[in-house]
């Protein structure tokens, strides 16, 4: 055993042993020890912070110590490190301005006397001896995500009740007989219909669509719809939509300077088009890391996938730090947060400072990787105010005009420098103050002189670099060089041999996309099933390690990844595979034994509910009231090149009245749109795989009385008073229109009964129409604002 597994083993032994402490013991450490720490101690000594190397917020943590040694020796005080510097006997005094009251001492020194109990203190694995990384434990190597795909056989389930279509039903069935439960009936066929639409394009199904599907009685009727479906634009601006909420699109910079990024869009209609291509996720993967990189193809395909590096550049930075290094290592944490969880779903980020506390993710990982964005250009400089890095997508001409106007404004803004500089205002005086002037303007007609073509944000490679690790995350403090490479503990010890003419984007794009990787595929699977299911297999999607959820059907889920893949990447076939099975035809009403036994529905025995995104929402209303604008792509933000799009919060951004899809309307950090940040949108400036469904009172503010309630229900309301036939017939419409069904008699009969009221009671001096259309407005108002049309059955 190396020396370093040897002392993390016997540490692991030590943070261990006080789980069996007396009560007497433990109540002394709750009553006595822990507030001391937590109110003394962990504000610089804890997760946010570790002075001195050391952390006091867990027994392993004291036992492992700091820079001058372990803090902790159980059962002998006088040789523990943590209570010379409480006595202030040395040169180290802690806290350093004023000494613990002598009891308090006095607390910790019986504590410590007695085994140093602390009951809740997990063991963790400690660092390696100084001087080289630490070794990898078995348990760790052998945790389920690390592991291989292995494609299962499929359970050979006989459930004479239950509808068995694919093999997601059997490996489902497994586990729910096993606990004495089946499948819920199959959903009836308008429930389906709304429910599959919704899922598949966002939107609702026509009443014509409704109509035809329940007339169809071929038995494949249903896998046609699901076919027209996923051939439909709408798929791909619905599924494009929840992978930019994992790439945390937006269409501005956020944070310290809000600044426009008028170019983002083009990044978010790539996402649309390759997934209305059924493009192969492998290949979706690589164009986003290293696209700039990847070799052939027509004219249209590289820009596109060099479109597709808009992925490393579109986060969020603060473009106003005054230190260059610490801008650009910030940049870079944050892009590799963003990979990490978007497509290994792992959280590179917390390695930056520290050796992962909870995953085998170390330093060296994470400098390994870093290494590689380091050696790729992101920004044209770190300056500030910063700016991004663009790269022209027109053709060969339009690329060589582009770089002739940048050197023109390039030497009109030097020309402006020598005007302001000292010497030449010490030599033209007062006559310097025009001269000035003239050059600003020359600089600003030079780059109003801009030739037309198209940009991207756009990532290339810079000379290749290895980083030294930064100790404690601080660029100042360097450590050890960290030799550009993969992570470890998954694609092994060997490194990558990159030198200064690549970065290693490439190679570390093709080992995510490799068939054998055990994340990449696995982490999609789950994504998708999500979708559909509300909740992944692993219900913590962005988060395979140790801290995130383990997966409720693992053999299920290797199935899945292991079919993906042998369908080339199809995210299309795995969509088909999934809204096809018999799970997913399921009724959402769940039985009472099912009830009883899975509250949580983890075992999936009835479909669940779930309500529609703030996006499907919107889109939903807009297209019952016909105003639905479905044009394709382009972009509606109103601003200019690194415009700034929000001051210091006084003002919000105002470009959202489009009827345009939801997936269209621009994001601006800071100033997200009124109605989606009341239907839980996602912070756009952080990773998101699952979205989060509240229930509060202005939801329903929101859909009875804002400016886009009030837009949808005349629409709708003039939509359906221009139908022929007498006021049931127009009350038929709105309920197939709104819920792709007809009012029951009841409803039928308490609608006409307020139209009627409400005609009579509104304002006489207005004509016949204006309170007729008054009367209907508020009716579809209301089917607009119910649980019947914000939910999915």
């Amino acid at each position: 055993m190396r020396a370093g597994s040897l002392v993390g083993a016997v540490l692991v032994l030590f943070a261990g042993r006080a789980v069996g402490a007396p009560p007497d013991a433990v109540a002394h450490f709750e009553k006595k020890v822990r507030p001391v720490l937590v109110e003394k101690c962990v504000s610089c000594h804890g997760p946010e912070k570790q002075k001195g190397g050391l952390r006091v917020d867990s027994r392993a943590a004291l036992l492992l110590g700091g820079d001058r040694g372990p803090a902790l020796v159980p059962d002998k005080p006088d040789k523990s490190l943590l209570l010379q510097v409480l006595a202030h006997d040395g040169e180290v005094k802690m806290p350093p301005k004023n000494k613990l009251p002598a009891d308090q001492i006095a607390a910790l020194r019986e504590w410590v006397r007695a085994g140093a109990p602390w009951p809740d203190s997990a063991p963790v694995v400690v660092g390696p001896p100084k001087g080289g990384e630490r070794a990898f434990t078995a348990e760790e190597r052998a945790f389920w995500a690390f592991q291989p795909v292995r494609r299962p056989a499929v359970p050979d389930v006989r459930d004479a009740k239950a509808d068995v279509r694919n093999p997601i039903d059997r490996f489902l069935l497994a586990k729910l007989s096993a606990n004495g439960l089946t499948f819920a009936p199959p959903a009836d066929r308008r429930a389906l219909l709304r429910r599959v639409t919704f899922d598949l394009t966002g939107l609702p199904p026509t009443p014509e669509e409704t109509e035809a599907f329940l007339k169809a009685d071929a038995a494949d009727a249903y896998e046609k719809v699901v076919d027209k479906l996923l051939a439909s634009p709408a798929y791909g601006e619905k599924w494009g939509r929840r992978w930019l909420d994992v790439a945390r699109y937006a269409d501005s910079n956020g944070m310290d300077e809000n600044l426009a990024y008028v170019n983002a869009w083009r990044y978010r209609d790539y996402v649309i088009r390759s997934l209305n291509a059924d493009k192969p996720y492998d290949q979706f993967v690589k164009e986003q890391i290293a696209g700039d990189l990847l070799p052939g193809g027509t004219e249209a395909e590289r820009a596109d996938r060099l479109t597709a590096t808009g992925f490393l550049v579109i986060g969020p930075k603060m473009l106003a730090e005054d230190d260059p290094m610490k801008m650009r290592m910030d940049i870079i944490d944050e892009q590799l947060d963003t990979v990490g969880q978007a497509f290994m779903g792992l959280t590179l980020g917390c390695a930056r400072c520290h050796d992962h506390k909870f995953d085998p993710i170390t330093t060296g990982d994470y400098y390994g990787l870093a290494g590689m964005f380091y050696s790729t250009k992101t920004m044209k400089n770190h300056s500030v105010v910063a700016a991004w890095n663009e790269r022209a997508i027109g053709t060969p001409a339009s690329a060589a005009a582009r770089a002739e106007w940048e050197q023109k404004v390039a030497a009109a803004k030097a020309q402006l420098a020598r005007a302001q500089s000292p010497a030449v205002a010490a030599v033209a005086g007062f006559a310097s103050v025009p001269l000035v002037r003239q050059q600003r303007d020359k600089v600003a007609a030079a780059e109003k002189a801009k030739p037309p073509g198209e940009e991207a944000m756009a990532v290339e490679d810079a000379k290749g670099e290895n980083l030294k690790v930064h100790l404690r995350g601080n660029h100042l403090t360097l450590g050890a060089e960290a030799p550009r490479r993969l992570p470890r503990v998954v694609a092994g010890d060997a490194p990558l041999a990159l030198g200064s003419d690549r970065s290693g984007r490439k190679e570390f794009a093709e080992w995510l996309a490799r068939p054998d990787n055990p994340l990449t595929a696995r982490v999609m699977v789950n994504r998708v099933w999500a979708g559909h299911f509300g909740a992944g297999l692993v219900r913590t999607p962005d988060n395979f390690g140790r801290l995130g959820e383990r997966p409720t059907h693992p053999e299920l889920l290797d199935w899945l990844a292991a079919e993906f893949v042998a369908n080339n990447w199809s995210m299309k076939h795995l969509h088909r595979l999934v809204v096809t099975s018999g799970a997913y035809r399921m009724s959402s009403r769940p039985n009472p034994a099912a009830g009883a036994k899975d509250p949580d529905n983890r075992l999936l025995a009835h479909f669940p509910r779930r309500r529609l995104d703030a996006e499907e929402i919107r889109d939903g209303m807009l297209a019952v009231s016909g105003l639905l604008d479905r044009t394709a792509g382009g972009t509606l933000l109103k601003a200019t090149p690194r415009q700034y799009v929000t001051g210091t919060g006084s003002r919000n951004y105002d470009g959202y009245a489009a009827p345009r899809r939801s997936v269209y309307l621009p994001v601006v950090r800071s100033a997200v749109y009124d109605v989606f940040q009341t239907l839980d949108f996602p912070d756009p400036s952080v990773p998101n795989g699952q979205r989060v469904a509240t229930t509060i009172p202005t939801q329903a503010l929101l859909l009875l009385n804002s400016a886009l309630a009030d837009q949808t229900a005349a629409a709708f309301a003039k939509a359906v008073l221009a139908v022929e036939g007498d006021e049931a017939a127009r009350v038929r419409t709105a309920y197939n229109r709104a819920y792709g069904r007809a009012p029951t008699a009841a409803e039928l009969d308490t609608v006409l009964a307020y139209l009627k009221g409400s005609e009579g009671a509104a304002d006489p001096k207005a004509t016949a129409d204006e309170r007729r259309l008054r009367a209907w407005r508020g009716l579809c108002r209301v089917l607009l604002a119910s649980n019947e049309f914000v939910f999915v059955e």
